[in-house]
């Protein structure tokens, strides 16, 4: 499947540089400098994710990640912009952005990003057409790298105890990976697919405690603990979403000096 990768930066050699790279792994692109016509792009369904610079003729980026956000669009959002200090990425990220690249950056790098970008959001669209279609080859598992169960999670109703769980139930807490959903209450909580894939990877192990720099390579891919703040960010917009007032952090636990840790019971 050919993916379009939306490009809003108004620097058109940049522009220009970061098409050209991302043309090179097979993405097509859509380039514009404005706000106001990037919003309409992804509004239109033309893109598959974003790339975002921050300072824009009309505007700052994040002021389009928001609007996308409380619209309930939940496509990939990658800003790529010169605001380098910490409490610049913090912005990007509190605005909804699922990574945040600075300039000058790798060639590289940005790449890998994209394709991460890519892989987290399509992943369960591409495991549902694998199904329907005779000339994919099923993915045989290995026994040996069965999921582990844990007695605080159950299966869901149509599963066996040899099915890796297609969605974890935790009371009124459910996670769907096959339809990327997580319902709250029966109320569906609409996260970004970082956060859904943070979400997941700690509650699919209830329990375990995931450093931020474990936690960085499996959702992130990338080992860079300068990125520990993007772990913070995301935790903080998780629990925004998912927890509680009155339950006070019920599901996702600080391990302080450690962590984070995924555990379904309410403190006192």
């Amino acid at each position: 499947m050919l993916y379009t990768i939306l490009v809003v930066e108004d620097d058109q050699d940049m522009a220009n540089l970061i098409s050209l790279n991302l043309k090179v792994q097979g993405y097509k692109t859509i380039l514009t400098s404005h706000i106001s016509e990037g919003y309409q792009i992804v509004c239109q369904g033309l893109a598959d994710a974003v790339i975002l610079d921050r300072k824009l003729c009309d505007g700052d980026g994040t002021e389009m990640c928001k609007r996308l956000r409380q619209q309930q669009i939940s496509l990939p959002i990658l800003m790529l912009t010169g605001l380098n200090s910490e409490h610049d990425m913090v912005d990007g990220l509190e605005a909804g952005a699922d990574d945040y690249l600075t300039k000058p950056f790798s060639v590289v790098e940005l790449q890998a990003r994209v394709r991460a970008l890519i892989r987290r959001t399509h992943y369960a669209h591409w495991q549902d057409s694998s199904k329907d279609s005779p000339n994919v080859t099923p993915l045989q598992i290995n026994p040996n790298w069965q999921v582990a169960q844990h007695s605080t999670h159950q299966l869901a109703p149509d599963q066996t105890s040899n099915d890796i769980p297609e969605a974890l139930v935790f009371d009124e807490l459910v996670i769907s990976k096959k339809q990327h959903e997580v319902r709250l209450a029966g109320a569906n909580i609409n996260l970004t697919p970082t956060e859904f894939s943070l979400l997941y990877c700690l509650a699919s192990k209830p329990g375990r405690v995931f450093t931020k720099d474990e936690l960085l390579i499996r959702v992130w891919d990338t080992d860079y603990d300068g990125y520990h703040h993007t772990v913070c960010s995301t935790i903080n917009r998780l629990r925004n979403k998912i927890e509680k007032p009155k339950h006070n952090m019920r599901y996702i636990r600080t391990v302080w000096g450690v962590g984070y840790k995924f555990q379904n019971e309410a403190r006192p």
